[in-house]
This record gives C-alpha cells, sequence and structure tokens, in this order.
C-alpha cells in the first residue's frame, strides 16, 4: 500500500468515526477499529524510511 492509499483510507476511516458520533454511520466501531489495525499494519514499513519528500522542499514547517 503507497503512503498516499493509507492517507486516503486514514480520512475514510475519520469519516467513518465522525459519522458514527454522530449517530448516521452505518460501519461498526469494530469494523473501524478492524481497518485502523489494517493501515497501522500497513505504515510499519515506513518507520524507518526518511521522509525525502520533506528534505526535498526544505524541511516542512
Amino acid at each position: 500500500m503507497t503512503k498516499l492509499q493509507i492517507i486516503s483510507r486514514l480520512w475514510s476511516s475519520i469519516y467513518d468515526l465522525l459519522l458514527l458520533t454522530k449517530g448516521t454511520g452505518k460501519k461498526p466501531l469494530e469494523d473501524i477499529e478492524r481497518d485502523l489495525d489494517v493501515l497501522e499494519m500497513h505504515c510499519r514499513k515506513y518507520v524507518d524510511e526518511d521522509d525525502f519528500e520533506l528534505i526535498e522542499n526544505g524541511g516542512g514547517t
């Protein structure tokens, strides 16, 4: 899974959580938690990787 795919799925999970808190969500909390666990697993391969995009853009802050 690419970084862009991870970001996209994270936003999807954020909206699922927002809908759940408003009482209009159709996705159960257990499914959202499972999705987040899968995303966390996919993020692990980037933990020790330098962020070249940040370096190339001169810092990031």
